[in-house]
């Protein structure tokens, strides 16, 4: 899905189709749907010691 560039920050990550123009000044709004919130891993990579000869 594309993003429109012309869309007011505050309605980026709202679920509706209700988008302002991003000349208007909102604040907040009573409407606001954000999205499911993804529950995010951050892995790390495992140490690796190959310099040492066994």
């Amino acid at each position: 899905m594309k993003r429109n560039n012309d869309v007011n920050k505050l309605c980026l990550s709202c679920r509706r189709h209700c988008k302002q123009m991003a000349a208007a000044v909102i604040s907040s709004c009573p409407r606001y749907y954000p999205g499911p919130k993804i529950k995010r891993e951050n892995w790390k990579q495992m140490e690796l010691d190959l310099l040492s000869s066994p």
